[in-house]
């Protein structure tokens, strides 16, 4: 099997720490905020009551304004801390947001005061400017908790996923061992390759589950493990790959897929009496890609099969520890078949 080829995982850091302007969820949070903001200013006012409505549109116009401005300039600016100053820190970054934010702030005060043809007032300037800095800082500040939270949360996440990961089947080791002996005496050959592959399969299981692999890797561990299972089931088992559509250099986790097809083996074709067939099916769509493993499942146990939960479980939780949201995974049943799904953001190596 190749090597494991590793992202970086400093800037996968840097990239989840710093503040992604860039989302539009990020956008909609900007102005509901400003918003609420100029709701709150409107009501501060003196005699609010005559001039709300009024008071309200120009708080909104001008806080929209300058929010929006900040929020395309630290999109930008993001990107080029990414790429040219790698070691940032948030709060370097957090401060020198502050910084553009207050900027934009005083920049469109001073352009309201020479458009209405008045001096510009040091009160209104300092007012503005104070309100900037107070309400960047809080936000900021408020992200530096989550995050810290978060990383906490992430931390204790990968340490219990490792454990879990690292956890070979008892029955998978002892049923492998057990159809070496048997064929060492008849084909040593084919014995050495069957070792080889075992040897690749416990040293995936100690791969960093934050270090991804390339697709093409995956494939061609589960095609080891599956080779191991025929030579103790024979004709029982029998396997198809459907991923043409996805590219080999995409990026996935290590054992990714290779316990969904665990699973299919022990609870599907090892219990049915004829065998059956693994399908594997692959998709690649603009931003993800959705790959599926599909199983029969015995007669007797078809209508309370629910798959291993300790191994789906921890698929689950280390799809959240690496892609959060966006990534998923489903499984159900139907006609006699079980049915597992995962769905990745796309990720070229």
């Amino acid at each position: 099997m190749k090597p494991a080829i590793q992202t970086s995982h400093s800037r996968h850091n840097r990239v989840n720490q710093l503040p992604d302007f860039c989302q539009a969820a990020t956008l909609y949070l900007i102005v509901i905020a400003s918003v609420l903001l100029a709701l709150l200013l409107s009501f501060a006012a003196p005699n609010w009551q005559q001039q709300f409505w009024t008071n309200l549109s120009l708080y909104s116009l001008f806080i929209l304004w300058t929010s929006l401005t900040s929020l395309g300039i630290l999109c930008f600016l993001r990107r080029y801390i990414l790429l040219q100053l790698p070691n940032v820190s948030l709060q370097r970054f957090s401060t020198l947001a502050i910084g553009v934010i207050m900027l934009a702030t005083l920049s469109y005060s001073l352009l309201i005061s020479f458009y209405l043809s008045q001096e510009p007032s040091l009160w209104f300037l300092l007012r503005n400017v104070f309100i900037a800095l107070l309400v960047s800082g809080i936000f900021f500040r408020y992200f530096y908790l989550r995050e810290e939270s978060l990383r906490r949360i992430r931390s204790e996440a990968e340490a219990r996923i490792q454990a879990l990961q690292s956890r070979i089947r008892p029955h998978f080791l002892f049923n492998s061992l057990n159809t070496l002996a048997n064929l060492a005496i008849v084909d040593p050959v084919k014995t050495e390759h069957m070792i080889l592959d075992m040897a690749d399969i416990f040293r995936a299981s100690m791969q960093r589950s934050d270090v991804l692999i390339p697709f093409s890797d995956e494939k061609h561990l589960c095609t080891q493990y599956l080779n191991l299972e025929q030579q103790r089931l024979g004709d029982k088992l029998r396997f198809e790959w459907q991923t043409e559509t996805i590219d080999s250099n995409l990026l996935v986790p290590p054992l990714l897929l290779q316990p969904i097809i665990e699973n299919a083996v022990y609870h599907g074709i090892q219990a049915c009496p004829e065998g059956g067939s693994i399908i594997i099916k692959g998709v690649s769509y603009q931003k993800h890609i959705q790959l599926e493993v599909i199983n029969p499942l015995p007669e007797d146990n078809a209508k309370n099969h629910k798959g291993n939960s300790l191994a789906l479980s921890n698929i689950e939780q280390r799809l959240d520890v690496l892609f959060g949201n966006k990534a998923s995974i489903n499984y159900h049943q139907s006609n006699g078949r079980f049915y597992c799904t995962l769905t990745i953001p796309k990720r070229l190596n």
